[in-house]
């Protein structure tokens, strides 16, 4: 006689990554991503501003 092979008494044989994985990588590459954003954002505020100031400062040098 054969064996009989009963469907799920075996563990599945996982390969890969589940969905819990998943989200856990996508959360922690969000929570990178949020803070890179957030800090260059106060870099690039702070560099626009002084570009700004010097665009101003110039444009009073040349109109007087």
């Amino acid at each position: 006689m054969g064996k009989t092979k009963l469907i799920g008494l075996r563990g599945r044989d996982e390969k890969g990554y589940t969905l819990l994985e998943y989200c856990a990588g996508a959360a922690v590459i969000a929570g990178i991503i949020f803070a890179a954003l957030q800090t260059m954002g106060s870099n690039l505020s702070g560099y626009l501003g002084a570009i700004g100031s010097w665009a101003t400062r110039r444009a009073a040098d040349i109109s007087s």
